[in-house]
This record gives C-alpha cells, structure tokens and sequence, in this order.
C-alpha cells in the first residue's frame, strides 16, 4: 500500500510529529511505501525523521496536487493541517483518513474549557464560542481577531473524509456533539515507542514526577499546592521533580517559593524523550494534574510502562488508561486537597504504589502496544 503523510510540520517537532514517525516505522516494516508531505521543516532531529519515508516533500515549493500525482498514493493519511478541502480537492479520487490530535478541530478556542472560569466546556462549537471570546487569539504581538465561522466552515468540510481517527472515548464523543457520523469515527488509542532500557527497581528515595507543559491549562499550580499540603501533613521530605517548558514557569517557580517549599521542587526545564525514562524510574509516581481535558495523556502511559503509578485528574481522555484504585487515582480537577491525600497514600505505602505499579505495565503492554497500534492503524487505512 501507497501512503501519503502529511502534516503542517516536519522532523521531531513534537507529540504529532513523534506519531507519524513511530507510524511510518512500523508500517514500512510491514511492506508499505510511506511518503511525507509538510509546509515547513522544524530541522528537529530532521534526517532521521525524513529517513523514515521512501519521500519528503516540500508544500511550500511543490503543490499538493503535483505530490500526489508523483507518489500515486492509495491513501492519504492527514494529521495537522489548516484546510482539509485542499486534500479531498487533490486526492484524486484516493481515500483520505485524518488523525485528530487535539481539540482544536471541534474547539475555536483549542482547549474545550472556557475563558471567563476555566471549567471544562460541555457545549458544540457555535454561538457559545462568541460568548466565550473565542474570536481573540494570543499571538506573538498581542491579541489578535479569528473568524469562528471559518473553524466552523472547517469543522463541517471534515465530515468528509474517508474515515477519522480519534485517541480517546472523550475525543469521539465531542466529534458526536459536533454532527459527526459515529460510524466514521474510529478510536486507536495511541501507543509509547518501544524500549530497550531495562526495569528498574523502585526507588528507595520518594519523589513524584511531572513531565508536560508549563503552562495553565497543564494545572501544575495545583500540583505546587498538593505538594505544600503533603509537605505539612507527611512531615517527609519529598522532591517534586517539574520537566518541561512553557510560559508559566516564572509564575509557577514564584508559587513555589510563596508556599515554603522551594527547596522541594526542581524545575529541569525541557528534556529530550530519549531521557524521560531515567527520571520515571527515579519517581515514586507521576503525577497528571490536568484541569484542561487531555485529549489522550501519553505521559501516564509511559509511567505505566516504566511501573510506575499515577496520580491523574478526571477529565478528557485520561480515564481511558488510569484504573482507578487499580493503577493508580483519578481525582477531580482543581482540588488539591484530594490530589495530596492521593500522593500520600502512594508515598507512605510502597507496597501499594509499587504493585499499582506492576498492574500499570500489564495494562498498558496488552491495551497500547506498539505491535497492535500498527496492525489496527493498517486496517483501517485500508479501508
């Protein structure tokens, strides 16, 4: 089989970009011809990502259309893209599949919760955007106008492509409010890239791991509270270790220090995906304090992985991996208070946070491996 990717962006820019190059592994050992097709090249790990593909191209220089003529493709497969139009107008008859990685498609404003308090939006795409100011869009000089009739004009033209694949059961139930026909609608949990790096045992020293963004949405200010209020229950001295960037860390880094517990909490700042793996083996759990719903959350799947627990908010599409009081908690969003009586028990009882642990990695190698990823993501490009 033929197949075209194409993205807005390539090279190992990020979480998207990771999946295609994981897809286009596996695919391509299983006999499929795999070509790429960007706007822009992110130069991020940039040959290694275009090894992967028998062909890159450049939309910038090259038209969609004259692509799919010289790749022939028998599928063209979609991840982030601005206009879907322009794929079914170049398909040339193919069948177009598209990957939605976040709520951006269904959401003017991308993050399904609402400007004015910050709660998880329950409401279609539609006059309830302009009541939230969705037409104001933070860019690099300011605020900025964006027509929400044109995402919703966009919205609309996804209805149709040949099939869309969504991560989680949240993920489709949004495309189901939205209008989309459930029987095209096809969820393929995402999978962690394979590792060679041996178990490790579980770490005497306690300490809990975040790793995401550092920005509001991500509620890691939650977590800073969780953590003081821990601090001042457990009377034990344990490290919050902070990985990743974004334009909160200033405000954040000054939260820790207003709630005493500054010498508890590392900020790492960002770390490559090649070396996450030491710091989940480090960590006691891992903690996901979300008050955005996740579209997915792969970060508690790669805890799992590593056996390690998690401690997660309810929302978005994290219940579809996190067992509660099987793999770890799931706790309400915004409340901190249950977020360290959570963190506590794992902390205080190693027996329970390391046999959560050991049920995570079970669950996570039978549900989101890499070989059945692949297999399911083949027959569903093939219609």
């Amino acid at each position: 089989m033929r197949i075209l990717f194409l993205n807005t962006t390539g090279g190992f820019f990020g979480g998207v970009e990771q999946n295609i190059a994981l897809a286009a592994q596996g695919l391509a050992a299983r006999g499929h011809l795999c070509s790429f097709a960007s706007f822009k090249r992110s130069g991020v790990g940039q040959e290694r990502f275009d090894a992967l593909f028998s062909s890159v191209w450049d939309l910038a220089s090259t038209s969609l259309s004259e692509v799919v003529t010289q790749t022939k493709p028998e599928v063209i497969y979609v991840h982030k893209l601005d206009s879907i139009q322009q794929v079914l107008d170049a398909s040339q008859g193919c069948r177009v599949v598209r990957m939605i990685h976040d709520h951006d498609l269904y959401c003017p404003r991308k993050h399904k919760y609402y400007f004015h308090n910050h709660k998880i939006c329950t409401h279609k795409a539609g006059l309830i955007c302009y009541a939230d100011l969705a037409f104001l869009e933070r860019g690099p000089r300011g605020l900025r106008y964006v027509s929400i009739g044109a995402k919703l004009k966009e919205l609309r033209c996804n209805r149709k492509v040949d099939a869309l694949i969504v991560g989680s059961a949240y993920m489709k139930r949004e495309l189901l409010r939205n209008g989309f026909d459930e029987t095209g609608i096809h969820t393929i949990p995402p999978c962690v890239a394979p590792s060679d790096r041996p178990l490790q045992p579980f770490p005497t020293q306690s300490s809990v791991l975040y790793v995401g963004q550092l920005i509001r949405g991500k509620g890691v200010d939650t977590l800073l509270a969780a953590h003081a209020l821990m601090a001042a229950d457990t009377k034990t001295r344990v490290i919050l270790h902070i990985i990743g960037a974004g334009n909160d860390r200033k405000r954040l880094e000054d939260l820790a220090k207003a709630s005493g517990i500054d010498d508890l909490v590392c900020f790492h700042g960002w770390v490559s995906h090649e070396e996450l793996a030491q710091y989940y083996d480090s960590a006691t759990l891992v903690a996901v304090p979300s008050r955005w719903p996740e579209p997915f959350g792969m970060v508690g799947v790669e805890a799992m992985l590593r056996e390690r627990p998690v401690v997660a908010c309810r929302v978005g599409g994290i219940p579809d991996w996190l067992v509660d009081g099987s793999t770890g908690f799931l706790v309400p969003p915004d409340d901190p208070r249950q977020f360290a009586s959570k963190m506590e028990m794992l902390i205080l009882d190693k027996d329970l946070a390391e046999s959560f642990g050991k049920e995570g990695r079970r669950s996570a190698l039978e549900r989101f491996s890499f070989t059945r990823y692949i297999e399911t993501l083949e027959t569903l490009l093939m219609g």
